[in-house]
């Protein structure tokens, strides 16, 4: 049953009108009629996962055995393009002011209702013992850039006496227990490998069908895990990253547990659609456009889900949790049922936006239940202990390359598809060396340290905290990560941003750097900029440097007054305990 609440049609009538047309083109283009089992009694009509399942870093994919060219599998896309929509979407585009302090729960009552929130509440009452600490499960999944985020929250949350379990990928096991000193526990993969598709891909559903391999065949073990570290951690929470937020949505579901987003920029894919701008890989058009965009993007992520052979993998897992599925009629596929309390979930997910609005605006679709709490790092302290060699090489202001874990960007094949990724990192190295600049390659796959043995204007290095590196350092040029473009911004640095992935949240974050005068940014991710496009984008960026430093000055005094993570600990104590 699809939910519809508008806002007054006199505030809003240019989005009405655009959504009403597109529907309309739609089914007067692909369909003869509305799907039979659309007309069902709303009891039997599945929910089916919109971009809730969205691939790698939140996908349940989807199960892709019927023949796309029949009537039946037209008949099933329409219905999954409305349910996908309507499950991710709630279409009420009044504006809604962040909530900060105070008022948490009253978002969260509003979004999932009073009758699932008071359930919630006699839940954490009967398991907290008179107890006024929390027992979160914090699901830290994804690249290093999802997951550290995820550290900073659980140990913010520690220290503010609760008991927090992280499950992330082993790859951090070791960040994860010796340096945040959090509890750990194992999601079953070692980490996310980035396939050459990631570079091919263009928009969110590219990616949730490129992960159908290695991801899909690990669904339902994952789930598992999940499910087994909730149980035995007797957690009354879950905080998830997207990775892992439709696995936990189903675990939520079984617990009764509430189950709340954490994110790093604005929704990129359609889950929640927006006129700000477009999602990933579409251009950028104006706000009634940018708004269709999304919701077709989120009718392509649910098809990917299917095409990409999720959908019995999700089904696999629920049913472990004992949960049903159901037979849609007329077509034969089965898709999962989801109870009421796991659709206004899933409908009206309590999101943590883990971003700075010096760096975003918010979006004004966003509702009350979307927190936009600062970027998590925001008020990190610079004192590190650097050694000797590398506090004098960066005294002479070099320019930091800093791709992260984006292993992609550091190929040496001229093509976007070759074997080793795409050259961004050695282009980028070329370019400000022939312009006889000083350069830092932060690098976690470096084999030795130090300064290059052919060239020693070159410092490699494999890591170390951005917040000790960047203010040092003239420029950074990074691939366009939310925590590496609010590290910079922190530390007063210019940036160059060269998207990778184009996707991804790279491309956004880079136009939102060039449009606030905080740096330059080259390509839109895909491929890697030509050796003529590096020169001529770094030699733009160094004639504005001065000019970049000092909106970066700016947008750092913003920044500093946002709450980041202590903000997010607040809203889920309210929440939780108030």
């Amino acid at each position: 049953m699809l939910c519809f609440r508008f806002a007054p049609w006199s505030r809003h009538r240019w989005r009405c009108g655009w959504l009403l047309l597109g529907l309309a083109l739609t089914w007067s283009t692909n369909f003869e009629a509305p799907p039979a089992f659309l007309a069902a009694e709303s009891r039997a009509l599945p929910r089916v996962p919109g971009t809730a399942l969205r691939g790698a870093r939140g996908a349940a994919g989807g199960g892709g055995t019927l023949d796309a060219g029949s009537p039946a599998s037209r008949q099933l896309l329409a219905g999954l393009v409305l349910l996908g929509t309507g499950s991710c979407a709630r279409f009420a585009w009044k504006r809604t002011a962040c909530l900060r302090r105070g008022k948490a729960k009253d978002a969260v009552v509003e979004a999932l209702g009073e009758d699932f929130f008071n359930q919630l509440r006699a839940r954490v009452a009967s398991s907290s013992s008179g107890s006024s600490s929390l027992r979160p499960l914090i699901v830290a999944m994804g690249t290093r850039g999802d997951a550290e985020p995820g550290f900073r929250l659980a140990a913010a949350l520690k220290e503010r006496g609760h008991e927090p379990l992280v499950v992330s990928l082993d790859a951090y096991k070791e960040e994860a227990v010796k340096r945040w000193n959090l509890d750990f526990r194992s999601c079953g993969l070692e980490r996310v490998p980035l396939s050459e598709e990631y570079l091919t891909g263009q928009t969110r559903a590219d990616q949730v069908y490129s992960d159908r391999g290695w991801y899909g065949d690990a669904w339902t073990m994952v789930g598992e895990r999940l499910h087994q570290a909730a149980l035995e951690h007797r957690c009354d929470l879950i905080v998830t990253t997207s990775m892992g937020n439709t696995h936990c949505l189903d675990v939520a579901e079984q617990l009764n547990l509430l189950c709340i987003a954490l994110k790093f920029c604005p929704d990129i894919d359609g889950q929640v659609p927006t006129g700000d701008f477009p999602p990933s890989g579409y251009p950028s058009l104006p706000g009634p456009l940018n708004y269709l965009q999304h919701l077709l993007e989120n009718s392509r992520t649910v098809a990917a889900v299917f095409r990409g052979g999720y959908i019995p993998k999700v089904i696999d897992f629920r049913t472990k949790l004992g949960m049903e599925s159901m037979e849609i009629p007329g077509v034969g596929a089965k898709v999962p049922t989801y109870s009421e309390l796991r659709q206004k979930q899933q409908a009206n997910q309590p999101s943590l936006y883990a971003f700075s609005d010096a760096l975003a605006n918010r979006p004004q679709e966003y509702q009350s239940w979307h927190f936009v709490t600062g970027s998590f790092s925001a008020n990190e302290s610079r004192d590190v202990e650097l050694p000797g060699v590398l506090r004098d090489f960066l005294a002479s202001s070099p320019v930091c390359i800093a791709f992260g874990s984006i292993s992609l960007a550091r190929g040496d094949d001229d093509s976007s598809g070759g074997s080793g990724g795409a050259p961004f990192q050695r282009r980028a190295l070329a370019a400000a060396r022939r312009q006889e600049l000083p350069v830092l390659v932060v690098d976690p796959e470096v084999e030795v340290e130090g300064p290059d043995a052919d060239d020693p204007g070159v410092f490699r290095l494999r890591s170390a905290p951005y917040s000790a590196l960047f203010p040092r350092c003239r420029l950074v040029v990074h691939h366009g990560g939310a925590g590496t473009a609010q590290d910079a911004v922190r530390a007063e640095c210019p940036q160059l941003v060269a998207p990778v992935l184009a996707w991804s949240d790279q491309p956004f974050w880079a136009r939102e750097v060039e449009e606030r005068k905080l740096g330059v940014k080259v390509g839109e991710g895909g491929r890697a900029p030509s050796d003529e496009d590096w020169e001529q984008t770094l030699q733009r960026c160094l004639a504005s440097l001065e000019e970049f430093q000092r909106n970066a000055r700016q947008a750092k005094e913003r920044m500093m007054q946002e709450g980041g993570v202590q903000m997010a600990c607040q809203i889920i104590e309210d929440v939780m305990l108030s």
